[in-house]
């Protein structure tokens, strides 16, 4: 029969209380406007048998367990309302920031070394195999483009709650329009003079997955045991006297990136940006377009300073 549509597949997701204990997300309360979702399972034991048996075929394989990888793309948007998280806040959390709320003023998340909150996600794949993955931790990339929209790429992985025929849900979505990525300030090392084309930004969490004799997948729980936020930027290369990229690499020198304030009204505001003395240039190189020399500037953060990386929804 057939005829899931991927126009119809539903995202929900919700902080968990306990750990791994289903938060039952709703429709109503927990959709996220995603696109490009995919699933498939991740640490997936199939155990041989090789047993020696007076023949040359093998034995059935023996199913030893699963987790479920999940990915997708999101709008990065207010939530309309200053102090009100967005629509991708629980998401955030579940890849090790700390959300701090400053009522009708702001929400911030900061990576976070510590307390890393666990999330539910429901996967509706064609609207109606709902799909329950628990316990689940991960990673985002933030990725902008001039002209575009700044999108958050999550890599999810959970445990598997199993699969079910479900009714097509009804989602309500934040109704807030992410804001163009123009005639914003750019800023590196203090300069806003550079001419940004892009960047992204990648917290590369590290989830481990130990193993578990106990647990009904054979995992324990999912943990997030290291991070190594780095990013580029792709800029028209400008004279020395402008920024001088070769110098920042050799010297070692430690500044601070700022993306501007995306949006101008409050509740759709956003900001990405690192502190002062953490952000440091590990490689460049040249590039080209539209008959224009281009700079490729690798970035990465050092961690040990306070607040590191952060969003910012005002």
């Amino acid at each position: 029969m057939g005829g899931l549509r991927i126009s119809n597949e539903v995202i929900l997701a919700k902080i968990e209380t306990t750990y791994n204990t289903d938060a039952t997300p709703a429709a109503t309360t927990n959709a996220i406007l995603v696109r490009n979702v995919d699933m498939r399972p991740e640490g997936l034991r199939m155990v041989d048998r090789e047993a020696i048996r007076g023949g040359l075929g093998r034995l059935q394989q023996i199913y030893g367990g699963q987790l479920k990888r999940i990915t997708f793309e999101c709008e990065v948007k207010g939530s309309g309302s200053a102090g009100t998280a967005p629509e991708i806040g629980a998401l955030l959390q579940a890849c090790g920031m700390d959300e701090t709320v400053v009522a009708s003023t702001s929400v911030t998340y900061t990576a976070t070394n510590s307390s890393h909150k666990s999330v539910t996600i429901y996967y509706y794949e064609g609207g109606r195999k709902l799909h329950k993955i628990t316990g689940a931790r991960g990673t985002v990339t933030l990725r902008a483009e001039a002209g575009g929209i700044l999108l958050a790429a999550f890599e999810f992985v959970g445990h598997y709650g199993g699969v079910s025929d479900a009714s097509q849900p009804t989602p309500t979505y934040n109704s807030q329009v992410p804001r163009a990525l123009v005639g914003l300030s750019v800023a590196l090392n203090g300069v806003t003079a550079i001419v940004a084309r892009s960047w992204e930004w990648a917290l590369n969490n590290t989830i481990a997955l130990p193993p578990s004799m106990s647990a009904s997948d054979g995992y324990s729980e999912l943990i997030i045991t290291e991070r190594n936020v780095t990013g580029e930027m792709l800029i028209e290369s400008e004279l020395s006297s402008t920024i001088d990229v070769d110098t920042l690499l050799s010297g070692g020198t430690r500044f601070a990136f700022a993306s501007g304030t995306i949006g101008s009204s409050a509740g759709n505001r956003v900001a990405v940006s690192t502190p002062a003395s953490s952000t440091y240039v590990t490689d460049q190189a040249l590039d080209a377009a539209d008959g224009l020399r281009l700079r490729r500037v690798p970035l990465a953060v050092d961690d040990s300073v306070a607040n590191s990386f952060s969003i910012a929804f005002t």
